[in-house]
């Protein structure tokens, strides 16, 4: 009977050590830190919204979240850095589309929207056609008058040379015969740069926590939103309005994801934890309430985007 004793409690002891769980039964999600990469530097949209994001996501999952800034090669890096982790869940990734999509139609590099398992949306952010305050160029029509009189005078500068301000670029080149020069920079703040110092003619960027002040104070003159309607924290017209119909799609949408083959149960877990997120007001407040949508947007939308981006752009990517 000792004997007997001595097995059952010794059979106990290893059981509670282990847990008391079956080796073959899956560990629940999440039991360890999340890595977060943002394929940009610190201080831009991408960035703000990845730490609101994953402060709240701490709290909610019980983990800590590590948001790591990847930049390079317009996201590229971070996105390779992201396909190469264990599709387990905890690695994930903030994208922006259109520039993820335009990475993989005008570069080799290594992956596809196949390549990634979409989570959910966490902000939208519009896009603005700017120009200095001194710029003798009053309105959109002027500058495209002078644009067309001297196909070689207006520069405009972008935060990246394939993403989606250099693609609309191009796109009312391509549509609309105005001939504009894109001269891609390493982010919106050397955009504002070369604009305050005379080096470029009109910047399109996005209309962000980081390029705002600089509107507000008149530093630089909005011409033209990129949005199918006006924006009410800037006071410009739309290209739409201006003649120009097909300009809508360089609102920037900031999304998360995760890689190809991680479980769904996995991408639910995260997907809820992002709508539950965008509905919380401390959060709301982090993101910015003005680029926050309406409606979340989850998993099957942001795949649904990147389709829609592939069928806007593909033409512009391939030249067409």
């Amino acid at each position: 009977m000792k004997r007997l004793l001595a097995l059952t409690l010794a059979a106990a002891l290893l059981s509670a050590a282990c847990g008391g769980q079956r080796s073959d039964e899956p560990e629940a999600y999440p039991s360890d830190q999340i890595r977060l990469i943002v394929p940009y530097t610190a201080g831009g949209p991408t960035d703000i919204a990845a730490r609101s994001l994953g402060k709240y996501m701490e709290t909610s999952l019980g983990q800590t979240v590590v948001v790591e800034n990847l930049p390079g090669a317009s996201g590229s890096t971070a996105y390779q850095e992201l396909l190469s982790a264990e599709p387990d869940g905890y690695t994930l990734s903030m994208s922006a589309l259109p520039t993820a999509v335009l990475n993989y139609l005008t570069n080799d590099v290594g992956y596809t929207r196949d390549s990634f398992a979409p989570v959910g949306v966490i902000t939208q952010v519009p896009s603005a056609l700017v120009v200095p305050a001194a710029s003798p160029y009053a309105d959109l029509a002027a500058l495209f008058a002078a644009a067309r009189s001297d196909p070689t005078l207006v520069s405009v500068g972008t935060p990246g040379a394939t993403n989606t301000h250099a693609a609309e670029t191009r796109r009312i080149t391509q549509i609309h015969g105005v001939p504009l020069t894109v001269v891609p920079f390493n982010g919106a703040q050397e955009v504002l740069a070369a604009l305050l110092g005379g080096n470029v003619v009109a910047g399109f960027v996005n209309a962000s926590q980081d390029m705002l002040p600089a509107i507000e104070s008149g530093q630089l003159r909005v011409l033209a939103v990129g949005t199918e309607e006006r924006l009410p924290y800037i006071d410009a017209p739309t290209f739409a309005e201006q003649g120009y119909p097909e300009i809508t799609q360089s609102t920037t949408t900031f999304g998360v994801v995760a890689p190809a083959g991680t479980p769904q149960p996995v991408i639910a877990r995260l997907e809820e934890t992002m709508r539950a997120a965008s509905a919380d007001p401390e959060t709301r407040r982090g993101l910015d309430e003005r680029y926050v949508p309406e409606q979340f947007m989850g998993s099957a939308d942001l795949a649904a985007l990147f389709t829609e981006t592939e069928q806007t752009f593909q033409g512009v990517a391939s030249g067409g």
